[in-house]
């Protein structure tokens, strides 16, 4: 017990060695793995870390086997990111990797290369890794879990008991909203004592205002208004429902519109081509697929409105990246949207087409409404949500926690 405490006092006073345990992370990055990633380029920053790390798997969502992908690789910013790969090497049905076999052997290789003072679990559903990282490093690293809280389908009944174990063993667990804790304590049993909130933060591109006012300019002499949507082309973002809203609203604009669909496909872009080819909007409703970083902040930056109606959000990431550059956001009321959205944002009922309908007709058409509402989100996001904040808030958590026993 003396030994214990004595290694609590140096890891409290010493600098702090993080490695985050995620499924995938870059080259794939979707919400999550963004938001790992500006953690990390965050935290390499503070004189309280010494190093910063990713260990995750040879996988893009949903679970495709990526051989190719380094084993190894660091970035230019100094994030060391460890790659596992699974067996078996093929796509399975179900959409994450808890019943792909990792090698504890090599899993356990890459923790003593590191040596990480804290382990990080960010995201659910990696069983293996979460398990084996554990029991390598129980007594020798302080543990965190941020689970991607979700109200589960019966399919999916399998990531409740994993959920709760990674609870019950993790020193902290941290939910992005009040809400979302509440869920987090009634479906996986977290102690109350144990459980924290810290949002995420939100980026902006550095040449975000100068191509704000340019695409102003631009529509004052008819360029088309902006509405942006940015998410994974399938059934859980919405984009098919946002068609028949923009399909039922478009009649009634008072001016040129182009909808702009941003995001991998993944099971709904032929269905949204077919629909757009059939109805002839090739020139009005654009598909981009994946885009680089940099292209995202363009379209952030460019875009006039933002819209999204997903099925389900933990928190909602792509609004704030939004807002943060100055582009107001209508969606509807899910996950913990209201809790989050404070200002800023315009929502509507769940699923309530008139509603969405009425409201979208008014953002494009009253400008004066919608640039206020767009300065009123960008304050809100850069006040609220800002990743130096959020770094230093879990450092403080990584600081300051004590090790499960």
């Amino acid at each position: 017990m003396c030994g214990i405490t004595v290694w609590k006092r140096l890891v409290d006073s010493a600098p702090l060695r993080v490695l985050f345990l995620t499924p995938y992370f870059r080259p794939y990055l979707g919400g999550i793995e963004r938001a790992i990633e500006q953690l990390s380029f965050q935290m390499q920053q503070s004189n309280a870390v010494e190093a910063v790390g990713v260990l995750t798997t040879k996988y893009s969502f949903p679970r495709r086997p990526q051989p190719t992908w380094e084993d190894q690789e660091t970035t230019p910013e100094g994030i060391a990111i460890y790659r596992l790969s699974g067996f078996p090497r093929r796509s399975l049905p179900l959409h994450s990797v808890p019943l792909v076999w990792f090698s504890p052997l090599k899993l356990k290789k890459y923790l003593d290369e590191f040596k990480p003072g804290v382990i990080h679990f960010v995201g659910d559903g990696w069983f293996w890794g979460h398990l084996w990282a554990w029991f390598f490093f129980r007594g020798r690293a302080k543990f965190v879990f941020t689970p991607s809280y979700h109200t589960l389908p019966p399919s999916k009944w399998w990531l409740k008991p994993i959920n709760a174990f990674l609870c019950h063993i993790s020193d902290r667990v941290v939910a992005l909203t009040s809400s979302e804790a509440e869920g987090v304590h009634r479906a996986y049993l977290a102690p109350k004592d144990k459980l924290g909130v810290i949002g995420w933060g939100a980026s902006i591109y550095e040449k975000s205002d100068s191509i704000k006012a340019d695409s102003s300019q631009q529509r004052e002499h008819g360029m088309p208004l902006t509405v942006l949507c940015v998410g994974r082309v399938g059934s859980h973002k919405g984009q098919r429902w946002l068609l028949d809203i923009y399909m039922r609203a478009r009649t009634q604009f008072n001016r040129p519109v182009r909808l702009v669909l941003v995001g991998r496909g993944e099971g709904g872009t032929t269905k949204i081509e077919s629909f757009i080819s059939r109805n002839g909007l090739h020139d009005e409703i654009i598909v981009t697929g994946e885009v680089s970083d940099s292209k995202l902040a363009k379209w952030y930056a460019e875009a006039d409105l933002f819209a999204l109606f997903s099925r389900f959000e933990a928190f909602g990431l792509v609004f704030l990246e939004a807002m943060a550059h100055g582009t107001p956001v209508l969606t509807h009321d899910v996950g913990a949207i209201c809790e989050v959205l404070l200002q800023g944002a315009v929502v509507v009922p769940k699923f309530d087409a008139d509603a969405a309908v009425n409201e979208l007709v008014r953002l494009v058409n009253d400008d004066t409404v919608r640039r206020e509402l767009g300065a009123q989100a960008q304050r809100y996001a850069l006040s609220e949500f800002t990743w130096p904040a959020v770094a230093e808030k879990y450092l403080e958590l990584y600081q300051h926690s004590g090790t499960a026993a």
